[in-house]
């Protein structure tokens, strides 16, 4: 099997076992809904949440970008040893320092959600204080657990990392089912931290079977753990950006009333595992590659290189953004309408998921350019267009917020996300002095023109199941989802392939062409 299908199926693989991961998410998140609605206590756990378990993510993230160049590095010049001597002197620091921040954030609670919850009453805010004290030991855990991503990810261990979140999910649909009348919140947010433990022990079997061994080192002046440090925090900045727009937007929405939190809530966790099971499907497998490439191309060959991936985005994740406008309302009734979730909720929590989706592409374009740079140890460029994104959804929200209540702020972040891509796309152009706008420009062009042929086919298909099957519970919603999605998925492959899109033809060479030859042969 040559390179490129293997890599092909390996991305396919990641995407297939992160939707299964977050299908466990949409679950848990739908019970969440049903057990909590949209109301005060709602907003106090997802305030805390936000501020804590999902703001630490993309520290995790951040650590993720920063080691894997380093820990490929490792293996290429030195060996498997050395590079394991590197991974547990960086565990033991970020260890050290995440207990410090922990204290710390133990400690000024109360003067942290002064800042991001100024607007809640007396008793919402004193909550939303102790559910964040519950969750600040979280961060010493996604310290643990993304260290061992990265070295997984590093030996193109990618399937067990896409599944770490699964015994955690599963705890908490278990806490919501049985228990959280008795607990509530605060017994949620207990559960939310155990969760975080199960996925750094998940993959402990998985690290001694690659001869992998803890051991207490700590090293300060090791090079490598310098040239770490001198990335991490541009990086956790950059990576940080969505979370901290999506902050922006709930520090806004705490004026506007109770259930305006969650409305944003639900509809951004429901986006982000669409969006980041696509993208990070992609650059999970690609990223170790970025090193290899930008050390051993040329600037317009690494151009090249990263045009192709940013084609390859716009091909999956335009459609995906037609589709979620066009299905909004169905997907969000599916997964969140039932017990406390009203249908009233449902209508604005679709609304504001349409308008956080319509900056999905920027996503995917901001995630692959921002990762280009780091591989050729760029850290200024990527750190402006983050802040120049997140004063733009500052300024929006002061805009859209008031006249478009939660809606706007959607629409600000999504805005502001485009913004942003634009310009570092056109940063990478000047740094590499290639680029190649008229393809990527043609890709998007076909890309449209197919989401349009595939939305004229949507439209009444969904028109016609509304009147037959929206009401028939459960089975009549999934039906309601599903079916338009086939038929706009058949129809933008079919539309593609005529415009003669060469990613629509590579993902049908080696993926559909090899499934439906197996299926024939298994007959």
């Amino acid at each position: 099997m040559n390179n490129y299908k293997k890599t092909i199926k390996t991305i396919f693989a990641v995407i297939g076992l992160t939707f299964f991961a977050k299908f466990l998410g949409f679950f848990r998140d739908a019970l969440l809904g049903s057990k909590l609605g949209a109301n005060m206590e709602s907003d106090a756990y997802i305030m805390a949440l936000n501020s804590t378990s999902i703001i630490f993510v993309n520290i995790g993230a951040a650590i993720v970008t920063a080691t894997i160049p380093i820990i490929v590095r490792i293996f290429n010049k030195a060996t498997k040893k050395e590079a394991f001597s590197f991974v547990n002197n960086l565990l033991n620091i970020l260890i050290f320092i995440a207990c410090i921040l922990t204290v710390l954030g133990e400690l000024f609670s109360k003067q942290i959600m002064g800042l991001l919850a100024e607007g809640f009453e007396y008793y919402k805010f004193h909550l939303t204080v102790q559910l964040t004290r519950i969750m600040f030991p979280i961060l010493i855990f996604i310290c643990i657990t993304y260290v061992f991503v990265s070295l997984l990810q590093s030996m193109e261990r990618f399937k067990v990392t896409s599944i770490i979140s699964i015994p955690a999910n599963v705890m908490i649909i278990v806490f919501l089912c049985f228990f959280s009348q008795k607990y509530g919140v605060k017994g949620l947010a207990v559960v939310t931290t155990i969760g975080w433990i199960l996925q750094f022990l998940v993959m402990t079997p998985f690290l001694y079977k690659e001869d992998y061994k803890y051991n207490l080192r700590i090293n300060f002046k090791d090079p490598y753990i310098k040239e770490f440090f001198s990335m991490i925090l541009i990086i956790i900045i950059v990576a940080s950006v969505n979370q901290l727009n999506i902050l922006l937007d709930q520090k806004q929405a705490s004026f506007l009333g109770h259930g305006k939190i969650s409305f944003l809530y639900y509809a951004n966790i429901l986006y982000q595992a669409i969006t980041t099971t696509t993208v990070l499907g992609i650059n999970t497998v690609m990223f170790p590659k970025f090193a290899e490439k930008a050390v051993n191309l040329s600037e317009k060959q690494y151009a090249q290189f990263i045009a192709a991936i940013i084609k390859l985005m716009t091909f999956v994740l335009l459609p995906m953004t037609a589709g979620i406008v066009l299905l909004r309302n169905p997907i969000i009734s599916l997964v969140f309408e039932r017990g406390a979730f009203t249908h009233h909720a449902a209508v604005i929590t679709g609304s504001v998921f349409a308008c956080y989706a319509l900056g999905m592409i920027s996503f995917g374009i901001l995630d692959v350019v921002n990762k280009a740079f780091y591989a050729r140890n760029d850290k200024k460029i990527p750190v402006q267009y983050a802040l120049l994104i997140i004063v733009s959804n500052m300024i929006l929200n002061w805009i859209l917020g008031p006249k478009f209540d939660v809606v706007g702020l959607a629409i600000g972040t999504a805005l502001a996300s485009t913004v942003g891509s634009i310009g570092l796309m056109r940063a990478f152009k000047r740094k590499m002095g290639y680029l190649d706008v008229k393809s990527l420009w043609n890709t998007f062009i076909k890309v449209i023109l197919s989401c349009l042929v595939m939305a004229i086919a949507v439209m009444p298909t969904l028109k016609i199941l509304n009147v037959y099957f929206y009401d028939k519970g459960l089975i009549g919603k999934i039906i309601v989802v599903i079916i338009p999605s086939i038929v706009g998925g058949v129809v933008y492959a079919f539309v593609t392939m005529k415009l003669k899109l060469e990613e629509a033809f590579t993902l049908y060479n080696h993926f559909v062409q090899p499934l439906i030859k197996k299926l024939k042969g298994n007959r």
